[in-house]
């Protein structure tokens, strides 16, 4: 898929290359949107694309301290763009820190259902934004008459 205003990306960064493949095999089967994906959430924030994104979802196991600068980060670089992070145990600091800072908060393994409907929610909500920004532009441009 070409990489241009049309197609919105999914960022994942995760040290589990199975978890990328999960991802990828339900962006298929969706037909939508590209993934992008990184080893490191510090490489994410080294090298952010500049396109569209519709989600970032980070599965890294960070400490909490870490994954806090990170969750800052990533709100001020997309402040509407939905975030997950994905941990080994749900109810720790690491969960806490993901919700505090803005993010859904999903346990290993997460199941290919999980991963379908998320992204199914994302990138519908993702369509009804682009068309509803299109609409916009539409209406600010000038007529004849003005």
């Amino acid at each position: 898929m070409r990489w241009g205003g049309s197609c919105v990306c999914i960022l994942m960064a995760c040290a589990d290359a199975s978890e990328a493949d999960q991802v990828g095999r339900q962006l298929l089967k969706l037909n939508s949107g590209c993934l992008v994906t990184y080893r490191r959430a510090r490489d994410l924030m080294y090298n952010a694309p500049m396109g569209k994104v519709a989600l970032v979802i980070l599965g890294t196991n960070e400490s909490s301290s870490t994954l806090g600068r990170i969750l800052k980060w990533l709100r001020k670089r997309w402040p509407n763009c939905p975030l997950t992070v994905v941990g080994d145990n749900g109810g720790g600091e690491q969960e806490l820190t993901a919700r505090m800072g803005g993010a859904l908060y999903l346990t290993r393994p997460v199941r290919a259902q999980q991963w379908s409907e998320l992204l199914s929610h994302v990138l519908r909500l993702d369509d009804r934004e682009v068309h509803i920004e299109g609409h916009r532009d539409l209406a600010a441009r000038p007529t004849r008459d003005d």
